[in-house]
């Protein structure tokens, strides 16, 4: 480990011991906070989608009488097979 080269002379070895957990602890959080923030804002676009893509797949419905999809579980797939194109997510 990269800590275990840097020599504390200045502080008790208890000190030092912690000061390197401290840091061990501090590259974690720094690595796992934004893995943590990119899963939730995926999975809130994903969800904002779904919610985008059901409100089209019954404007389509209420426009033509003669459509009748099943989209309760997969909306963005309801639109997809009446040949409606979505843009690609970002």
């Amino acid at each position: 480990m990269l800590l275990s080269t840097i020599d504390m002379r200045i502080f008790e070895p208890k000190v030092a011991s912690f000061i390197k957990v401290l840091a061990a602890i501090s590259l974690v959080a720094l690595v796992l906070t934004p893995l943590a923030w990119g899963y939730e804002q995926r999975r809130q676009a994903r969800a904002w989608q779904t919610a985008a893509c059901t409100y089209r797949v019954r404007e389509v419905a209420l426009r033509t009488a003669i459509v009748r999809v099943e989209y309760a579980s997969d909306p963005c797939g309801a639109l997809q097979r009446l040949g409606f194109e979505l843009e690609a997510p970002r």
